[in-house]
């Protein structure tokens, strides 16, 4: 594993981070922040059957899922991912303010849930800790 140092902190990195959105501008933007803030592979995909497979078939540190991902309901794509890799952290983007969709969601076990319009520093801050998190409990089941 290489060590990595950003600007909030240094961790050891390890598998990558997946972006899942049908924007693909969103994705785009995302996986760059992503990639020259914290020097970590970024995948981007736009169907959830992509991003399961994705999570099941690759060593992951993050996933983050718009709620606008196509081909399952979002709490749908949440459980899977969850049931398929229980520790790995999730980052849920939503544009759906309803609280039914909001806590079923997180019912699943999301690291955070957040709402659009995404800022970049507040995403920025997000990934930190859940990255310096996944590293910890990495740490922790290697020693």
């Amino acid at each position: 594993m290489a060590k990595v140092n950003s600007g909030g902190g240094c961790w050891f990195a390890g598998g990558g981070v997946l972006v899942g959105s049908y924007d693909i501008g969103a994705v785009e933007s995302i996986k760059g922040f992503i990639a020259a803030r914290y020097k970590r592979e970024v995948t981007g995909v736009t169907d959830a059957s992509e991003l399961i497979l994705e999570v099941i078939g690759r060593e992951l540190d993050l996933v983050i899922i718009d709620t606008n991902l196509k081909g399952l309901p979002p709490a749908k794509t949440v459980q899977i991912v969850k049931k398929c890799r229980p520790r790995l952290p999730v980052i849920v983007i939503s544009d759906d303010y309803t609280v039914d969709t909001g806590s079923r969601i997180m019912e699943q076990g999301v690291f955070y849930y957040m709402y659009k319009p995404v800022e970049m520093d507040k995403l920025g801050e997000l990934v930190e800790r859940a990255l310096m998190k996944r590293a910890r409990e990495n740490l922790g089941a290697a020693g």
